[in-house]
């Protein structure tokens, strides 16, 4: 993967590698919101530390996009013309089983999909990899995704490698959410911030996604407080969750426990998709603020919007606004996401009724 494909933080990640080639840290923290492109920072990182064709200080194989490797083969096999040889993939063999994951170099862990937490056993076998000697490169690169999940035990088996790091290897750690790290394993990285990206950025990635309406990329773009990640979600959901979400903020002041119970079972099942939903929740919110404060147009924004605007008093829009807010940094910092769901629909409709 190339810099110059980066969508955004090209220049820091330009920065980042003239460091890497010149001075290098054993271990970086990439920290910021969830889903602005940290890890692809980290990503385009090692394919540039390990790339067998460095010809230069932003030169890397385009494996990720390579357009030979995105066509498919032909049925039945090589087509053989007239003395025509079929496009050959022009990516080095090191980018390849990087994408693949199975460069014998580089190591990735994550917090795995029914799982809340990165185990001890995950950080061991990195562990384990780090310590054994490059065998196509000079260096060994791990990543770290979702090191904000990374259990007690965890973090205390890989502070030991942190304090005495082999001189070959180089850690990104990934976290949304840095504090929650143990303040001796923070304190031996190396940390980066990443900001959120603009909504121009989140525009032209979305059109390049194939989102070709331009006011569903905007309105995604306008919501998704600066994560591209989000922004896809929004704007390939056809809105599910947020027609369900806006409607339970319209109801919202009829809730009772079994109302509340039900809403969190439905849309704040695990922490990933509470933190998606708590964000939503707030950016409509803050588009219901404009219109009732502002005088902001009312067609740019979804009827819903301009309904709650109306029927909405000030200081329970309020109430309800911090209480988004709140439980999303709660949910961040490890709390029970259902939990948070059901106090906030519960606290909500009080705020709604004057309680």
């Amino acid at each position: 993967m190339p810099l110059d494909g980066l969508r955004a933080h090209r220049e820091t990640a330009r920065r980042l590698l003239a460091e890497l080639k010149r001075r290098p840290s054993h271990a970086y923290l990439f920290s910021g919101p969830r889903g602005i492109g940290k890890s692809l920072v980290a990503s385009a990182l090692a394919h540039a530390l390990l790339c067998e064709r460095r010809a230069g200080e932003d030169f890397c194989c385009r494996v990720e996009r390579c357009p030979v490797r995105a066509v498919p083969p032909q049925a039945g096999g090589r087509r053989r013309g007239a003395g025509t040889e079929p496009p050959r993939c022009e990516c080095c063999a090191a980018c390849v089983q990087i994408a693949a994951g199975v460069h014998p170099d580089f190591t990735r862990i994550g917090r795995a999909a029914n799982r809340t937490d990165v185990l001890i056993e995950q950080v061991r076998g990195l562990i384990g990899e780090l310590g054994l000697k490059p065998t196509r490169s000079t260096v060994r690169v791990a990543i770290i995704d979702d090191a904000e999940t990374l259990n007690i035990p965890a973090q205390n088996a890989l502070l030991k490698t942190l304090e005495e790091p082999p001189g070959h290897a180089i850690i990104f750690l990934i976290a949304s959410a840095e504090r929650v790290l143990l303040d001796t394993v923070r304190s031996r990285l190396r940390p980066v911030r990443f900001a959120a990206l603009s909504a121009a950025d989140l525009e032209a990635i979305l059109a390049e996604r194939g989102i070709a309406d331009p006011g569903r990329r905007a309105a995604a773009a306008r919501r998704a407080r600066g994560s591209a990640a989000r922004a896809l979600v929004l704007a390939e959901s056809e809105g599910s969750a947020l027609d369900d979400l806006l409607e339970a903020l319209l109801r919202a002041r009829n809730f009772d426990f079994v109302s509340a119970q039900q809403l969190a079972q439905q849309h704040f099942r695990n922490r990933d998709e509470a933190s998606e939903n708590f964000e939503l929740i707030a950016r409509l919110l803050e588009e219901v603020l404009c219109l009732k404060l502002l005088g902001a147009d009312a067609g740019a924004y979804p009827k819903g919007v301009a309904e709650l605007a109306a029927m909405l008093p000030l200081e329970g829009l309020l109430s309800c606004l911090e209480g988004a807010a709140r439980a999303c940094v709660a949910v961040e910092a490890m709390a029970n996401p259902r939990l948070q769901a059901e106090q906030y629909w519960m606290n909500a409709a009080q705020a709604l009724r004057g309680e």
